[in-house]
């Protein structure tokens, strides 16, 4: 079950990066597929007016996929209309998609040590417990970035820790440093997704750079009760006068 809403998610990714509408919404709910992406229209008939739309140049490829419950959420990579690394989540009932959420960022050069936004481990490790690695990148996420207890890190995180973001290094006192930095013009007000499967964790939170709405991306993967590597951006959302739908983003 968990491998075929895999590759219906991914049929949706594939459907996009070859341009080809009928494959895009192969296996969404037409009658009650519901859009997050505010750049794309609403409904069925408004996303297959998007992938007709969308200019030739470019590609797409999934780099990683996790399935939890009713949800699939992926990682792809590539160079698409502006962006080069992506997120999706998608909602499922009945087997066919009815709810899509889409975050994109563009790329950086490989980092201070050398890792690029998607490079790292693919396959979820099966002895880690999904749960248990949702319960602490919450609480985690609720200690450190929503409660500010910045003294608190090294009772989640990994000395060591390896980050995928532009222009960081690895390493727990680079982490502590950088992040002191970032929240000096930014707040974190709460989680909006927490998804998961073994020991990656997906998560998306709400709040604000600058005064401005922010949305914080971030996937998470965690061994042996600690966060042990993290991929992510954080981005804001378009104005809401080039808003396509009405639908919440998240």
């Amino acid at each position: 079950m968990a491998g075929d809403l895999i590759a219906k998610a991914s049929s949706f990714i594939r459907g996009l990066a070859s341009r080809d509408p009928d494959l895009a919404s192969r296996y969404i709910d037409s009658q009650r597929y519901v859009e997050h992406n505010p750049l794309v229209p609403e409904g069925a008939i408004g996303l297959k007016d998007h992938v007709a739309r969308l200019p030739n140049e470019g590609r797409l490829e999934v780099i990683r996929a996790f399935h939890d419950g009713a949800y699939v959420f992926t990682q792809a990579e590539g160079a698409f209309l502006g962006c080069n690394t992506f997120f999706d989540v998608f909602r499922f009932e009945n087997g066919l998609i009815v709810e899509h959420w889409g975050f994109s960022s563009e790329a950086g050069p490989a980092n201070k040590s050398g890792h690029t936004q998607t490079d790292g481990p693919i396959k979820p490790l099966a002895d880690e417990d999904t749960e248990t690695n949702k319960t602490l990148v919450r609480e985690y996420y609720e200690a450190v970035h929503l409660g500010g207890g910045y003294d608190k890190i090294q009772h989640y995180v990994w000395e060591g820790c390896i980050r995928h973001e532009p222009g960081v290094a690895d390493g727990m006192a680079a982490f502590v440093r950088d992040l002191k930095v970032l929240t000096q013009n930014r707040s974190i007000d709460e989680i909006a997704l927490l998804l998961g499967q073994n020991d990656f964790v997906f998560l998306v939170a709400k709040g604000s750079v600058e005064g401005r709405p922010c949305l914080y991306v971030d996937l998470y993967r965690a061994e042996n009760g600690k966060i042990v590597e993290h991929w992510g951006f954080a981005g804001e959302p378009p104005p809401p006068g080039q808003w396509r739908n009405t639908n919440r983003i998240v």
